[in-house]
């Protein structure tokens, strides 16, 4: 393989060397770790530790009360071990594993203990109080809460006066320009046609142009050809696809549970997918878009008929979430823990805001209190999650219906089944001397006999071969578990030489059979006691008049109940046939009326139809508000909230919501034009995909803890924008994508670079690298591999037929596939506003080594094969244009040809052709976008 290793290094630096640096950076690593700090670690420190670490107080030299302290450590040394959890005393003790054991009360719950080691492996992130505006300790706002940016109404600003009137093709350039050259810095060039199709069919579709598309948009000479080609790419029905899987990020869309214990699975998950793909291709207004998916079972402005039913999938932006385990002892925290996760995806969402660190106490940095946060808690707890029809009523009534009866017609298949079993088992007991004997013989022959087999001994004494097993099995139990019943039998046992056959001896063998009829007798003596209670209580129900009382069963008396649950009534007793010993044991009249009822069951199902499609969707529940949590605890209740929206984004005399669950009224607080926020959020999601970062750094945080916005008018004149269109979806993309600021080439500009090394101000494109969707996508389409099918269920993305676009692989909170591991695709356990970017060497070995690739390769070499039989020179520019959208350069050509005239064919695993296609699809240029 060293050859075909030396040919990838050699194109993927050599012939691809234009992707020199990409400049994709992870999420601010200290921000995510103060988020991390306020939602998950303070309210643990208050709720359990700070009795004695804090307020002041500091037990065993130990305090929790900042970080410093933290550090320092106590009486018995350093608490803690930064970034190695496990070597951590604090650990120790909370995990009961060591000496030291806290906190008293009782071992810490496994999620806390495994938040505490992930917050000390990120380093113990401590906010600190940030200046500024903040929160009451009463919980109240004040006015100068309600002035931080992110909470002042939307504008509509004026494009600013630019010195270079010629550069701006829209609005956005010259909010963009005018801040370059505030700061002394100047555009780079335009990108060319070839690399601006690429980047844009990426960006709107997720799919590389085919090479046809990008002769064709190089060549397009009209003055209109690049509003022509935004037009044809938002038109696609690969837009929904692409801009779905953004959202389905946010929306933490996965479909299984974390756990495996009684886990809630969502086999329909993939309607809400769906749902999200055609909500982006129809350009369903983004307010609408935000209201279906909060209360769509809920809108009343379009009541009933198909247009709820298309709806109804939208709610699984809350019912698709984690389900949180509870045993008896954490079933209210669980519970709110899911409440939690709705709250935590609805805020960062839609509103950029860190609602949940309000859970245990009023937020820390912005202005949202605890009562705001059980407000919210109250409208998810007044709804409950369902599995809502697709279909209209009367079908659904009609598949019920059916249903019902089926399952009237096998309850009374099972309750015959049993019947007749027990029947057929009983009227064994007056045999039971016959095989207690014939094991006995069987026994004592086998010293004489050593091969003798138990079927041997069944036919010898003419007896039911399955039910002498059972009784083998029984005597066998009851030498380990000794019963009453048999105690007669034991002490037969005993007394017989156990060494000897005595099967021949007359007084051995009238002693086990003396023994065994007793036993029968026992048996049949209960059995006939427990008959004739039967035979009395049927006789009493009989002859009851009308209005009389039901008389009580009689019992049997419990040494004779005891008897018959040991050989007839227990699950593994010798007489409880089970259903194939039963089938074989009936008699046919017997056996004919059971297929019967079965031939009845089968029928009736196959009438039953095929069942009518469900959605994992909320309903209305009761209406009740909840108390607020003191320190997040459920067993340490204060006031209730009134249900309610965030106080700092409603009028100062807002009314509590009262129209049931209060989930309507929410759904439309936030999508109002007149929230400051909901606009705003989503403009910077848009941003952010188009440019590889945000005007707001921080997606999900609009508030304190998170970046201001590099350009403050350019926000809003987008938000307002997007408000004013009707909030079209489809007009902020095209708005933004035929902007000179969008064309811009990925070049460096070492002046520029000096200032603003990190582009904030968007002196040129971020190069990025594709995601794993697009990635697979990519490589699917260059092989000719793509099926580009519209919507449906989920497929496993380790199956070798799956040819499918990434997105409709099935996501699993549980095991999520080993390829969205590897490439970077987030937990969909938590909502997440971008992708963090790894360059680790398993990523290159899967380029190099999987099947996956290796297959795609092979695919791209038939390809060609099949398109240029004999002809290297064509198979060499049609690889390149298949793979890159362009024509080979002449030194590449040339390196091609030399790889093939040396490389030795059926010394490697691959032919020479299938290394040339690997190496090219595993190139850095088929990777990043310029």
């Amino acid at each position: 393989m060293r050859a075909f290793r030396s040919f990838v290094a050699a194109v993927a630096v050599g012939c691809v060397a234009l992707a020199a640096r990409a400049d994709e950076r992870a999420a601010d690593p200290q921000a995510a770790g103060a988020e991390f700090f306020e939602s998950k670690i303070r309210p643990l420190f208050v709720q359990h530790c700070y009795a004695c670490h804090g307020g002041g107080r500091a037990k065993g030299g130990l305090s929790l009360e900042s970080r410093e302290a933290l550090l320092a450590g106590g009486e018995s040394g350093t608490a803690v071990v930064l970034e190695k959890p496990d070597q951590s005393r604090l650990i120790e003790a909370v995990a009961y594993t060591g000496d030291v054991q806290m906190p008293p009360s009782g071992k810490l719950a496994d999620d806390e203990i495994t938040a505490l080691k992930h917050w000390l492996a990120l380093g113990a992130p401590w906010p600190a109080q940030p200046a500024g505006p903040t929160i009451r300790s009463a919980g109240t706002i004040s006015e100068a809460d309600r002035q931080f940016w992110s909470f002042q109404p939307v504008r509509d600003p004026p494009p600013p006066r630019v010195r270079d009137a010629s550069w701006p093709r829209n609005p956005i350039d010259a909010f963009v320009l005018a801040r370059l050259e505030s700061e002394g810095l100047h555009p780079v060039g335009e990108a060319d046609r070839r690399t601006f199709i690429r980047r844009a069919t990426f960006d709107v579709i997720g799919l590389p142009p085919t090479a046809e598309e990008v002769e064709a948009f190089v060549g397009d000479e009209r003055p209109d050809a690049y509003e022509r080609l935004i037009d044809r790419l938002l038109a696609s029905p690969q837009y929904g696809e692409r801009w779905a899987r953004h959202w389905l990020d946010v929306a933490r869309y996965g479909e299984d549970q974390a756990h495996t214990f009684q886990a809630r699975l969502y086999p329909s998950g993939y309607r809400y997918r769906d749902w999200v793909i055609d909500a982006f291709n129809r350009d369903l207004p983004f307010d609408r878009f935000v209201i279906e998916q909060i209360a769509g079972d809920l809108v009343d402005d379009l009541p009933g008929g198909p247009d709820r039913l298309r709806r109804l999938p939208a709610l699984g932006f809350f019912a698709l979430g984690p389900v949180y385990y509870a045993d008896n002892t954490c079933a209210a925290k669980a519970k709110f823990d899911e409440y939690d996760d709705r709250i935590d995806t609805l805020a960062r969402g839609f509103l950029g805001l860190t609602v949940a660190c309000a859970r245990c106490h009023d937020h820390k940095f912005d202005p949202i209190s605890m009562r705001d946060y059980y407000g919210l808690a109250g409208i998810l707890a007044s709804s409950e999650y369902c599995e809502a029809p697709l279909a209209p009523a009367d079908v659904v009534a009609r598949y019920d219906a059916a249903v019902a009866k089926t399952k009237q017609a096998e309850e009374r298949l099972k309750e015959a089944r049993a019947r007749e079993a027990r029947t057929l088992g009983e009227s064994f007991a007056p045999q039971t001397a016959q095989y207690l004997l014939a094991l006995w013989k069987f026994d004592n022959r086998r010293h004489s006999e050593p091969a003798m087999q138990l079927p041997e001994a069944a036919k010898a004494a003419m007896l039911h071969e399955e039910l002498l097993k059972r009784w083998q099995r029984q005597l066998a139990a009851d030498r380990e578990a000794p019963h009453a019943l048999l105690a007669a039998w034991r002490d037969m046992l005993a007394r017989q030489d156990a060494t000897k056959d005595l099967s021949g001896e007359p007084a051995a063998v009238a002693d086990a059979e003396q023994v065994a009829a007793a036993v029968q007798t026992v048996i049949v003596g209960a059995l006939d006691r427990r008959h004739a209670l039967d035979e009395q209580y049927a006789a009493q129900f009989a002859a009851l008049k009308e209005g009389e009382p039901r008389p009580n069963k009689p019992e049997l008396e419990k040494s004779a109940a005891d008897v018959l649950k040991y050989v007839i009534d227990d699950r593994n007793a010798p007489l409880a046939l089970p259903d194939e010993l039963v089938d074989k044991l009936l008699a046919d009249d017997r056996r004919q009326m059971l297929d019967g009822l079965r031939a009845e069951v089968d029928g009736l199902k196959k009438a039953e139809g095929t069942k009518y499609p469900v959605a994992h969707s909320l309903t209305e529940g009761k209406a009740a508000n909840v108390p607020i949590h003191r320190r997040g605890n459920p067993t340490d209740l204060g006031d209730e909230a009134p249900r309610g929206f965030l106080a700092v984004l409603s009028p100062p005399d807002a009314a509590p919501f009262a129209q049931g669950s209060g989930r309507l009224e929410l759904a439309r607080a936030v999508a109002d034009a007149s929230n400051p926020l909901t606009a705003r959020v989503f403009v910077n999601r848009v941003w952010q995909q188009h440019f590889g970062r945000g005007i707001v750094g921080t997606p999900s945080n609009f508030g304190l803890l998170g970046e201001r916005p590099t350009h403050p008018d350019l926000l809003d004149y987008l938000a307002s924008r997007l408000i004013a269109s009707g909030w079209s979806t489809k007009s902020l993309h095209r708005e933004i994508l035929l902007s000179a600021t969008y064309r811009l080439a990925s070049s460096e500009q070492a002046a520029n670079y000096e200032r603003d090394p990190d582009n904030r101000l968007l002196w040129r494109m971020n190069r990025r690298r594709l995601d794993v969707e697009a990635w697979r996508d990519a490589l699917l389409a260059a092989c000719g591999n793509l099926d580009l099918t519209l919507g449906g269920p989920s497929l496993r993305l380790d199956d070798s037929n799956n040819r499918r676009r990434t997105l409709y692989a099935a996501v699993s909170r549980h095991e999520l596939d080993p390829m969205l591991r590897l490439f970077d695709f987030p937990d969909p356990n938590l909502t997440s506003e971008r992708r963090v970017i790894t360059t680790v060497p398993m990523q290159q070995l899967f380029v190099l080594n999987s099947e996956f690739m290796v297959r795609q390769a092979k695919s791209l070499a038939a390809r060609l094969a099949g398109a240029a039989p004999s002809d290297d020179n064509l198979r060499i520019e049609l690889a390149f244009r298949w793979v890159f959208g362009r024509s080979p350069y002449e030194r590449e050509r040339q390196f091609v040809r030399e790889f093939l005239s040396s490389a030795l064919s059926g010394s490697e695993k691959l032919t020479p052709w299938e290394q040339v296609a690997q190496a090219l699809l595993g190139s850095n240029e088929f990777m990043f976008v310029d």
